[in-house]
């Protein structure tokens, strides 16, 4: 087949260059014609993904981390193209969720092979569309998303941590709290979802598709990215020793288990900041910039839909929504969609 391979070898400050390489070669060993492209920026690989996509290919093919798959799934949305990922980013949650090799070039490329001769298979999974509220695009270069929106406390991590230069990999996340914990303050939104409206102080606020963010943190346990539903989940303003052992839960994925963590499932949601749609905020601060697969989105007010099948994704047979929901789902949603 022909396969577009996608990279940029500058992103991840370099530290995994040679596994494009290590990719190629193996797609092509296995019999597969690999037209291979090495970007210099972001905005230079999503215009030469778009153009790989007008030339006729079987499926595009992205190297590096959630950022690039973020990339590749915004080329690809509602398009028959599928998508391969060669996981070789900070974080890898994408990858983390599907059960896809990480670090692992060669492995990857031939679960893509797999996934493409029958002996995997192709996964026609959600992703989550952004617009404005009127229904006007944002910028085209993050229209979709594969894994987790992010406006909180969680967004304001994800912003420091892409500024850090060390620990290597998932502890980069983890340093970058420290500092957030310690300016700690509530956001104002107001939040519309299928079930209603609500408006009022947060610390955190992500609407997910995949249940990982921040290299592994279980954010979003049920997540299913094929039920057709994103999991919003809100954090209450609680104190610096309640969100001291927040990261120790959010790795085990028992952070549902709170009275102070709130969850619905909704197709559809609109996040606004509370004081530009009141003209008042309470004293609480404004949301942080968001973020997406762990790229700066549009900013607020935003409209988010899971749409179903927009992306077809190259997974092993025994991958997809099970990998996703794998794992204790944290309990049942109660009326107000708190976890019980």
């Amino acid at each position: 087949m022909r396969i577009a391979l996608l990279s940029n070898p500058s992103s991840g400050r370099g530290r995994h260059a040679a596994a494009d390489e290590k990719a190629r070669r193996t797609l092509a060993r296995l019999g597969h014609e690999v037209v291979h492209l090495r970007a210099g920026s972001y905005e230079e690989a999503r215009r030469a993904g778009t153009a790989l996509l007008d030339d006729g290919i079987d499926a595009l093919v992205v190297v590096g981390g959630d950022g690039m798959v973020h990339l590749g799934a915004d080329v690809v949305a509602t398009t028959p193209v599928p998508l391969g990922i060669v996981a070789t980013g900070t974080g890898n949650d994408v990858a983390r969720h599907f059960g896809l090799p990480r670090r692992d070039p060669q492995a990857a490329a031939r679960l893509i092979d797999d996934a493409l001769c029958g002996r995997g298979r192709v996964a026609d999974i959600d992703a989550i569309r952004a617009t404005r509220p009127d229904g006007s695009p944002v910028d085209d270069q993050h229209e979709w998303s594969l894994a987790v929106v992010s406006a909180g406390l969680d967004a304001a991590v994800n912003a420091r941590a892409n500024l850090l230069s060390w620990p290597a990999g998932e502890g980069r996340y983890l340093r970058a709290i420290l500092p957030e914990l310690a300016a700690l303050a509530p956001y104002g939104y107001r939040l519309t979802t299928d079930s209603g409206t609500w408006e009022g102080p947060a610390l955190l606020l992500a609407a997910a598709n995949t249940r990982y963010v921040g290299g592994g943190l279980d954010l979003a346990p049920g997540a299913d990215p094929e039920d057709g539903l994103l999991e919003v989940l809100r954090l209450d303003p609680v104190g610096r020793a309640r969100l001291v052992g927040l990261p120790r839960k959010l790795l085990a994925g028992t952070h549902l288990d709170s009275p102070h963590v709130h969850l619905q499932r909704s197709r559809r949601v609109l996040i606004e900041a509370l004081d530009e749609r009141t003209g008042r905020d309470g004293g609480l601060r404004p949301p942080p910039h968001p973020y997406a697969d762990g790229e700066p989105l549009a900013p607020l007010p935003l409209h988010l839909e899971a749409v179903g099948s927009a992306v077809r994704l190259l997974v092993a047979r025994a991958s997809g929504s099970a990998a996703g929901r794998a794992g204790d789902r944290g309990g049942v949603p109660g009326p107000d969609g708190a976890r019980s």
